[in-house]
């Protein structure tokens, strides 16, 4: 990715939801779909039972995380692993978003919010999939 300073996630994932609507489905991985509603706050899905929001400082983190980084970057494995081991790093995506947005700590398990996440920024464009990783669109 050679201009790492334009990558602007937020106005891009408002600028998707303009194109398509306020509440739209957007596809996941697994040939099922999952409804999000854009608002002040951040993202409301209905894939997260008690923990709807993806506040904006999610993507923030995400898009700081591809600017330090570069891509491609590793998804992360909630669901198997602890914040800190080897599925589940701080530079992973949703070691990062756990890390730094919930200040969860390393060892600590923490709530898997890597789907929707990953729907919303491979639907708005931004990303793709490439097996474990995110890797950005030129």
């Amino acid at each position: 990715m050679n201009n790492k300073a334009s990558l602007n996630f937020k106005k891009r994932i408002k600028n998707a939801f303009e194109r398509d609507g306020k509440e739209v489905k957007i596809p996941l991985q697994i040939n099922r779909t999952f409804t999000a509603k854009v608002t002040e706050e951040g993202i409301k899905v209905d894939n997260l039972s008690n923990y709807p929001l993806l506040d904006w400082e999610i993507f923030d983190e995400i898009e700081k995380l591809f600017k330090e980084k570069g891509s491609p970057i590793l998804k992360g494995d909630a669901m198997n692993y602890k914040l800190g081991e080897s599925g589940l790093p701080i530079d992973s995506i949703e070691g990062r978003v756990a890390y730094k947005v919930y200040d969860k700590g390393l060892g600590d398990s923490i709530f898997r919010r890597i789907s929707p996440i990953v729907g919303i920024l491979v639907w708005a464009g931004i990303c793709e999939v490439n097996g474990e990783y995110l890797v950005l669109k030129e």
